[in-house]
């Protein structure tokens, strides 16, 4: 079997859930950077075109953006298998992971954990306080909707772990470990999810970097 090579940063979430899937799946995997250009530079573009982390090289076939990569992962290696057979369960891991994708990352998370962890960790700046609490009303709006399809699941699309778990992860990780983030997130059963998610090994292998690793906020 040859390894799979994941392109970007360890800081991404999003690389982390390509990360987490592989684990998942037992399949040995290295992460590569694009070198001195760094993001943007004509290597990374060379496999992104848009210029977004991550993408993978499978023996020579590349593929980017990361609902693309977990299918083909799941696709490629069935065992075990991380997407539903129930159509309604189905159904709920890809709305799940259209909110991912179309709110929560974009309204919430890249302004929320993007001013609160990395704008302090890699650009040495303070966070912009008011993008932070321009975001607020978006978080609670996600991280509710989100509560409630879990409702007393186990995991966000039913009885067993799938794709929605493994993207939505790394993300509600990095959000719990703001402020703003955790004084929303324990007033809904994510928490617990997110102890869950946090309890398998495919989480605890795919940890962040350590000056990402903020304090737990007080429960």
């Amino acid at each position: 079997m040859s390894e799979f090579i994941i392109l970007g940063y360890p800081v991404s979430p999003f690389l982390r859930s390509v990360a987490m899937v592989l684990e998942e799946k037992g399949v040995p995997y290295q992460v590569r950077d694009f070198g001195p250009g760094g993001i943007g530079c004509e290597a990374h573009r060379q496999v992104h075109p848009f210029a977004r982390i991550p993408a993978i090289d499978d023996g020579g076939y590349r593929l980017y953006e990361t609902q693309a990569i977990l299918r083909y992962i799941d696709a490629k290696f069935p065992d075990p298998p991380l997407q539903p057979v129930r159509p309604e369960a189905i159904g709920r891991m890809n709305q799940i992971i259209g909110i991912n994708d179309c709110y929560l990352f974009p309204q919430v998370a890249r302004t929320i954990v993007g001013e609160r962890i990395m704008r302090p960790a890699f650009m040495g700046t303070t966070p912009d306080e008011a993008a932070i609490a321009g975001a607020v009303p978006a978080a609670e709006h996600c991280l509710n909707e989100l509560d409630r399809l879990l409702d007393d699941q186990p995991f966000l699309a039913g009885s067993q772990l799938s794709l929605a778990d493994l993207l939505l992860a790394p993300q509600i990780d990095l959000l719990d470990a703001t402020p703003e983030g955790n004084a929303i997130l324990r007033e809904t059963a994510l928490l617990r999810w997110l102890a869950r998610m946090n309890a398998r090994a495919s989480m605890k292998a795919t940890m962040p970097p350590a000056e990402l690793r903020l304090p737990v906020m007080p429960r």
